[in-house]
């Protein structure tokens, strides 16, 4: 074991180049900055950076499992496992974020949305978010047309 490194420690490695660019993600969009999300410094702080991300993949997946996010009594929910964030640049406010998003991996009960955030076309944040899908017993099998569906989202390098 190198000097200094724990096995107690999990650390993630650095993101693939393609993932910076905008062009591997198949779903856009955008969202304004705001005022609350700046810090002292005057840039976008870290937890904003992540409710970006958050709504991002919320709005991916409520098109994938719309049932999943719907306000009557629901049979299946979706919950997050493990989020792993890449703060890459500062980002100013004001400013509009260019969200992107796909799918990196699609397991038996579980799937990766995968996010990025970019201004002024380079990327300032990546996210994967591993997300399970719950019913009243525990992890449950993604449907078959929710599984095509994800599938149809998958990162892709040009």
């Amino acid at each position: 074991m190198e000097s200094g490194a724990s096995p107690l420690v999990s650390t993630v490695p650095r993101p693939h180049a393609a993932r910076l660019a905008a062009t591997t993600y198949p779903v856009h969009g955008s969202m304004e900055a705001r005022f609350a999300d700046m810090d002292a410094n005057g840039h976008l702080n870290n937890v904003a950076l992540e409710t970006l991300h958050e709504n991002t993949r919320a709005t991916l997946n409520r098109r994938v499992l719309p049932s999943a996010y719907g306000r009557a009594p629901r049979s299946l929910r979706i919950v997050t496992s493990t989020v792993v964030v890449h703060y890459l640049r500062e980002a100013p406010w004001p400013a509009v974020i260019q969200t992107a998003s796909g799918i990196g991996h699609v397991g038996r009960t579980s799937f990766v949305s995968s996010t990025a955030l970019f201004h002024d076309d380079a990327c300032v944040s990546l996210c994967d978010t591993v997300l399970v899908l719950l019913d009243d017993n525990g992890p449950t099998p993604i449907p078959d047309d929710a599984r095509a569906h994800l599938a149809s989202l998958c990162l892709r390098v040009d």
